[in-house]
């Protein structure tokens, strides 16, 4: 969920009637000294809740590039995948040729086989901050999960 306001301690947007979701998918690589490429796409709804609609449906594709650490914890074992500041362009839709920024993220490794590894934030949702070179900035939530496979 997006807000331009952001979110109060219980999550839910400053203003609700300038609240939307988004739902997105990606698919990158890693270099081995953590540089990431991704493409993908999102679809946003129109903006819920009470008061005028401030933000309309709409697709976007986008390219971005982000740092990629996994580090393991000597204290319990448990492991974490960390995202740096992300920043890319929007390839497709509303925003095409439009660069934008979002805020780094850590998740926890939920799970893991010969490899392939699924790091998640279901048990804590992830907030970050959006900014669009023309100086428009928003907070969402999100529950992300990343899956990794080993390079081949």
């Amino acid at each position: 969920m997006a807000s331009p306001l952001g979110f109060n301690s219980k999550l839910e947007p400053i203003n609700s009637g300038v609240a939307w979701t988004t739902t997105f998918t990606s698919a990158g690589s890693v270099d081995d000294r953590g540089a990431a490429t991704e493409v993908g796409q999102a679809v946003d709804t129109a903006s819920f809740g009470v008061g005028p609609r401030m933000h309309t449906p709409a697709a976007h594709a986008y390219d971005d590039r982000l740092t990629v650490a996994i580090t393991e914890s000597g204290d319990d074992g448990s492991t974490t995948f960390h995202a740096g500041m992300i920043s890319g362009t929007f390839t497709a839709g509303p925003y095409v040729g439009r660069s934008f920024s979002l805020s780094g993220f850590e998740l926890k490794k939920a799970i893991g086989d010969h490899g392939f590894d699924v790091y998640g934030s279901a048990t804590s949702p992830v907030v970050q901050t959006l900014s669009l070179a023309d100086g428009i900035k928003f907070e969402r939530i999100c529950v992300l999960t990343v899956s990794t496979s080993p390079r081949r």
